[in-house]
């Protein structure tokens, strides 16, 4: 018992966050198995605390839910486009202009027929 609560640094009422929950007798836990079909998953801000995250988005919602701290992931997620993205100005009317009668003249005037019908 110690062990577990030094593992999750909580205290033994808050062994029930993480999957352990007290079958009445003293120092004795269930731990359910997880169920894909209840299993989620969420992006935690990385200065935030795991536990505190979860107690405050997730049980406020769900009761039940625990955590399954053996699948956590600690990572980062960039956005390639915000940092690396380079400006292209797009090209003018007239080039586009240009280059659309320029594939009609290629289509034997094909575009023509069909925007007068």
């Amino acid at each position: 018992l110690d062990a577990l609560c030094q593992r999750y640094q909580c205290q033994a009422d808050g062994l029930a966050d993480f999957g352990y929950y007290t079958t009445g007798k003293a120092g004795e836990y269930i731990l359910y198995e997880t169920s894909s079909d209840l299993r989620d998953s969420e992006s935690i801000p990385l200065k935030q605390n795991i536990h505190d995250y979860f107690k405050a988005e997730v049980q406020a919602h769900i009761s039940e839910a625990w955590l399954n701290m053996e699948s956590v992931k600690i990572g980062y997620e960039i956005s390639f486009n915000k940092y690396f993205y380079r400006h292209k100005p797009l090209r003018s009317l007239a080039e586009v202009a240009q280059d659309i009668l320029a594939l009609e003249k290629q289509a034997d005037g094909l575009i023509s027929e069909i925007l007068e019908a």
